[in-house]
Parts: structure tokens; sequence; C-alpha cells
């Protein structure tokens, strides 16, 4: 009941709008492709590679494509292909660490993820600037500065790598999708953007609008 009250508290107060100095009203002025796709319980981005800030982590191990799907999730439940009720409740509710996923793909997100559900977002260059550096705040870092490698991913060209802060509800890997876009201006709410789906339909109003 008191979670019911909250998010009905939260939806009262309005979904947020874009930061129009990050995400001005004309598509014009917003070039950059930047894909949400919605894979099993998680929403992902998928970046253009060289579209990424040059101080974007390097690592031996990080994939290298045109394209980048990049997420963040519970070190434990997000690696494993076939989670456990036990590694769902972990994540759920023990604060856990985090890793980032990172996916290299030379084909469009649509070839790479049949059948999955995928929206395309125009952000501008000032905005890609800030979800590249977003994102690169969440590696953890080791001594000389590089990426932790934690284990190969769960794609042919791909890997996790060890993230900063810790994972737990509702601060979920669809919050952080969320938030990544909203550091680029999106008009997005991550509070609500606990689940795939929500962080989808918010993605899908944001793109509907630009083809009014």
């Amino acid at each position: 009941m008191i979670i019911q009250l909250l998010m009905a508290a939260l939806f009262a107060a309005g979904c947020l709008g874009p930061v129009a100095e990050l995400y001005p009203d004309d598509p014009d002025e917003r070039p950059v492709p930047v894909h949400i796709v919605k894979v099993g319980w998680h929403a992902g981005l998928i970046v253009e590679s060289d579209q990424l800030d040059e101080d974007f982590p390097e690592h031996e191990d990080m994939p290298r494509a045109e394209r980048l799907k990049i997420g963040w999730g519970d070190d434990k439940f997000y690696p494993e292909p076939d989670p456990s009720f036990w590694l769902y409740l972990r994540a759920g509710f023990w604060p856990s660490r985090s890793v980032l996923h990172v996916v290299g793909m030379d084909v469009p997100a649509d070839e790479y993820f049949p059948g999955a559900e995928v929206i395309t977002l125009y952000i501008s260059e000032e905005g890609m600037a800030e979800m590249s550096e977003f994102i690169s705040r969440y590696f953890r870092l080791d001594e000389d500065g590089a990426p932790q490698f934690q284990e190969w991913g769960r794609y042919g060209n791909s890997a996790f790598f060890k993230a900063r802060t810790r994972y737990y509800l509702p601060k979920t890997s669809n919050t952080w999708t969320a938030r990544a876009l909203r550091s680029a201006g999106v008009p997005i709410t991550p509070v609500y953007g606990v689940t795939a789906g929500n962080v989808m339909r918010q993605a899908r109003r944001a793109a509907d609008k630009d083809e009014d």
C-alpha cells in the first residue's frame, strides 16, 4: 500500500520535460542516433562508437565495433543467462556490486537482436557528450586508470566490467538506462523506469513527438 501511494504521488508530480540546451525542440539540431533495445528484463543503450568521448575508458578486452550496446546491472544476476530465484531475490533486496555489460555490434540493432523491440531517438552532440561522460563514470578503474574486467559477456563480442555504485531496488538496470538518457536531456523520468517496459514506453513517447 505504501509503495502504491508513493508511486501515485510520483506520477502526480508529472513527467520530466526535455532539457532545452541538450535536447532542443528542433530534431535537426539532434543529429546523433541512440537506440534503446529491450532484451528480456533489461532495456539497454546502443550508441555509435565514434560518438563516444575520447576519454571513454580503454581496455584490451573492450569490444570494438561500429556500435556498442551498454547496460548496467547486478554483478551476479546480470551475467547469468538463466538466473535462479535466489539470484533474483539477492539482486532485488540486497545492495550488491554492479557491472557494465558492453557488446560490440557491426550490424543494426534489429539484426543483432531479431524480434527485440528497438526504439531510436536522436540527441544533440552536446547531449551525447554528457551521456558518454555519464557512462564513463560508472566504470570501476584500477590504479592505472583502466576498467576492471570481470568476465566475458553474453554474446560473441562482449564483456562485463566491474562498475561503481551498488545495485538494489528500485535502482535497477532500467533506471540506469533512463538516467543515461536523461543525462542527454531526453524527456524521460528515471524514477518511473524500474522496468524495461516503462523505459520503452517513455522512449517511444519521446520518439513519437519527433514524428508529429
